[in-house]
């Protein structure tokens, strides 16, 4: 419950000791940290995101935690992932950050959900909780959160990393914008988002800011964020929000022969004389298979300065429309033509 009865929670001596340095905050004050012992937070996914949130939000005195996780702790993980350590491989993510989580605040209950969410069982887990936060790696599962808790009105705090990118957003917030406002369902599919390579930092600063925007809507400070979607790229000290809005003036066709799927808006349309086809796949991917007139741009192009001064320039006078056969490529591209305002529509 985020708005709970305040005055019949009641904070031991030992609370108010534990938390009075946050206590003290204006924002927090009493009433704030009887939120926080009240709140039933679910975090769904036990990777490089999810440790930092769990850890910060379990010292500030969370009353429930849920954890939503079925792999196992890999060598490969430990980079990021700093609730575990060499002891904890080839056990369950879950249950081991549920033990390490009790050595920070053994007074924060922690529920272990020890398998994937998928169709089936998203309903019977999200409904007891107050929140959502998502911090999985594959557009499926976060197409199920959306649907989810689109139904049964949960707030559903988002965050998604790539190498030093990031991008944070919160979704149904008082009759908001929904994460598929942001990525179409249709164009979605359960392609692994962290195959460019992550760094701990970027996982440790995105999940960070969605610990802190989870806090401020517990205690019912003013969101600021709402609608929009915080863009970082961290490898050029570069922090931005974007408005995000509703795509209800979008129209999806899908063309089963040449499976793709365009997107148009109505008042626009982009497949005309005057599109750029940007092929994003490596020089030898895109010798052995292109489409008719397109422009081979290769990921790691994205990250030079002169790549986005030449489409900010044909930006001005024509439409471009980036071209790949993985999405995971093809997101990332979109996080950077996004940060610096470029215009473009994404094709298969």
């Amino acid at each position: 419950m985020l708005n709970p009865p305040t005055n019949l929670i009641k904070l031991s001596p030992k609370d108010f000791l534990r938390y009075s340095k946050q206590i003290v905050i204006e924002n927090i004050n009493i009433e704030g940290q009887k939120r926080i012992k009240k709140s039933r937070i679910l975090i769904i996914g036990a990777g490089g995101l999810s440790c930092p949130i769990m850890m910060y939000l379990t010292g500030s005195g969370i009353g429930y935690i849920g954890i939503v996780d079925s792999d196992k702790v890999e060598i490969t993980n430990l980079n990021r992932q700093l609730l575990y350590n060499e002891n904890h491989l080839n056990k369950f993510k879950a249950t081991s950050a549920q033990s390490q989580l009790y050595k920070i605040n053994k007074d924060c209950k922690v529920i272990v959900h020890k398998y994937k969410l998928n169709k089936m069982n998203s309903k019977d887990i999200i409904k007891y909780y107050d929140m959502i936060i998502d911090t999985t790696d594959n557009f499926e599962t976060r197409n199920v959160i959306c649907k989810t808790c689109y139904e049964l009105s949960k707030i559903y705090i988002y965050g998604a990393v790539d190498n030093f990118f990031g991008q944070m957003s919160i979704f149904n917030y008082k009759d908001g914008i929904k994460y598929k406002d942001l990525y179409s369902t249709h164009i979605s599919t359960n392609h692994n988002c962290n195959l460019n390579g992550i760094m701990g930092i970027t996982t440790s600063y995105v999940g960070t800011l969605q610990a802190i925007e989870t806090t401020k809507i517990i205690v019912g400070y003013k969101q600021k964020l709402n609608n929009s979607i915080i863009l970082c790229d961290l490898i050029n000290a570069q922090i931005k929000i974007k408005k995000i809005y509703r795509q209800k003036n979008y129209i999806k066709r899908t063309n089963k022969h040449q499976n793709r799927i365009i997107r148009e808006h109505k008042e626009k349309n982009y497949i005309n004389n005057n599109l750029v086809l940007i092929d994003i796949k490596d020089k030898k991917e895109f010798l052995k298979q292109h489409k008719a007139k397109s422009i081979n741009i290769p990921l790691k192009a994205f990250r030079l300065y002169g790549t986005i001064e030449f489409l900010k320039k044909y930006n001005n006078k024509n439409s471009i429309s980036i071209c790949c056969n993985k999405l995971d490529r093809a997101s990332t591209v979109s996080s950077i033509l996004n940060l610096h305002k470029i215009k473009h529509s994404l094709t298969k």
